[in-house]
């Protein structure tokens, strides 16, 4: 296409998201190489993230390491928190309803169980009894295991219960290990048949670090491999039986909290990425970013990659159709990678988030999360808010490094770019980042309609053409190179900044190209 002399080259979409894995010169125009703080619509445009806020209107007494949302028929809704020596339950509003103290410090794992007219929840830490919560009080049962990683069975609704770390943290102090999952009596689970448990491949050097439910079936997972609990039958003596499969294919769980429920499937973290399963064997999901976990980023990379040393400290969750993975770049975790499993694209947010679960602060779910650095709060991600405690957000997203389809060397005269709010630009060419300031492109109050008679892009606002811009950016230089990079940024209380379309103009061919190391 032509434009006033010029040969136009548009970018249609930037709704693929992160790819580290590639070549930065060989990645799609609608992927990036290097992002934060953006997420990406359906229509592939790019869009800052929400903010967050305190939940929590003071400080708790200690750091919170795990959620999980407890909500009665009665209409309750309480977060229930796991803080190290200490358990706390929140009201929707964020204050302290009851604590239970003195407790060893661990990560505390939760359980909510119901049976006719009855709703309670449970948590555990691997060392302690199980506490039990009833929507007022903590309690400590006796004959309770002494476990770390709790769920229900769907198919007998039995709590089961593994993840100990002393030798006598069964049911009324029997035997227990690092492999042993205890089962309740159906529909009891403060009632335990003596034989009613299972050790899952004992003497392997790992231990259970999660048991999780998801529908029919229930997962215990290791280090290295994992075990799907089909169904639990009875002989003829009344003990139970259990019908698992292992399924060992080296892949395991790296954080008893890296791990989640999904409609699609466990999603969970291993030392090499983030995987998938139904059952079967584990379909990987992180590929396209494995170098957070190899450490082989490319240096236009600025996120931040895993420290492995401090692995144990990834924690994740489930929210509105999406999974959110924090991680640490160095002691505390301070990036959320997040991933949609329905659109494919990952990208990286910089909450610094010590757990993360979804709950009905109000009417509609929202994100909540520990903070993992800073003030001992928990803070919810709202779509309403347009700044991080009230600091700018800033966000970035910057696409690979594109030839234009011409491998010579070029002028890149001017831009037309498709969004809504407040948006800094800046091109850079030949592998090299340039100092200059960004352009500020202002897209507020743009309305839909026609942009010199080349369409309408349906609905969405339009910016119009860009070229005295750009080149004052560049103190009148034109952007000359073989290839180019363009960066999106933004820092603003104002939220709604957005690129949908970018069209690129160049000159014809000025000096033929050589080669590029």
């Amino acid at each position: 296409m032509s434009l006033r002399g010029l040969t136009s080259y548009p970018f249609q979409g930037f709704g693929n998201g992160l790819n580290l894995r590639d070549k930065v010169d060989a990645i799609s125009p609608a992927e990036a190489i290097d992002l934060l703080n953006v997420q990406f619509t359906d229509r592939g445009a790019i869009e800052e993230r929400a903010g967050f806020k305190k939940l929590t209107s003071s400080a708790l007494t200690n750091r919170v390491a795990s959620l999980e949302p407890f909500y009665t028929t009665g209409g309750t809704k309480q977060l229930l928190a796991g803080c190290g020596t200490r358990l706390e339950a929140l009201s929707s509003g964020g204050a302290v309803v009851a604590s239970a103290t003195g407790l060893t410090n661990a990560v505390w794992d939760f359980a909510r169980f119901g049976k006719p007219n009855a709703e309670v929840a449970y948590a555990g830490n691997g060392t302690d009894t199980l506490r039990k919560w009833n929507g007022s009080e903590w309690t400590a049962p006796a004959g309770l295991p002494k476990a770390g990683a709790i769920c229900v069975d769907p198919g007998s609704n039995r709590l089961v219960a593994g993840g100990y770390t002393t030798t006598t943290g069964g049911p009324s102090g029997a035997e227990s290990s690092p492999a042993h999952v205890y089962f309740s009596e159906p529909g009891n689970p403060e009632s335990y048949e003596e034989t009613a448990y299972f050790q899952f491949s004992p003497g392997d050097g790992e231990r259970v670090m999660a048991v999780i439910a998801w529908r029919e079936f229930v997962f215990v997972f290791k280090e290295t491999k994992f075990f799907v609990l089909q169904s639990i039958a009875v002989n003829i003596e009344g003990k139970p039986i259990f019908n698992f499969r292992p399924v060992e294919t080296g892949i395991g769980l790296a954080s008893s909290r890296a791990i989640c429920v999904h409609e699609t499937g466990i999603y969970f973290m291993s030392r090499h990425g983030v995987y998938r399963t139904t059952g079967q064997e584990p379909e990987e999901v992180s590929q396209i970013i494995e170098p957070i976990w190899s450490g082989q980023a490319s240096p236009f990379f600025t996120g931040g990659v895993l420290n492995q040393g401090a692995i144990t400290e990834c924690a994740m969750g489930a929210h509105e159709d999406r999974i959110y993975l924090a991680y640490p770049t160095a002691s505390a975790n301070s990036r959320v990678l997040v991933f949609d499993p329905q659109l494919g694209w990952w990208s990286l947010f910089d909450i610094p988030a010590s757990c993360i679960t979804s709950f009905r602060v109000e009417s509609a779910p929202e994100l909540v999360f520990g903070y993992a650095s800073g003030e001992k709060y928990v803070g919810r991600h709202n779509p309403s808010l347009t700044s991080d405690e009230s600091k700018a957000l800033d966000w970035h997203h910057r696409s690979g490094w594109f030839d234009l389809d011409n491998p010579d060397v070029k002028t890149l005269r001017s831009s037309k770019v498709w969004g809504s709010g407040k948006v800094n630009m800046s091109i850079d060419s030949d592998f090299v980042i340039l100092a200059d300031e960004p352009v500020e492109l202002d897209m507020t109050g743009v309305s839909t309609g026609v942009l010199g008679g080349e369409g309408i892009l349906g609905g969405e606002g339009i910016l119009g053409d860009l070229t005295q811009d750009l080149l004052s950016a560049y103190n009148g230089k034109d952007v000359r190179g073989t290839v180019f990079s363009t960066r999106f940024s933004g820092s603003s209380t104002e939220q709604g900044a957005s690129i949908r379309r970018v069209d690129y103009h160049l000159r014809e061919v000025r000096i033929p190209s050589t080669t590029v190391a």
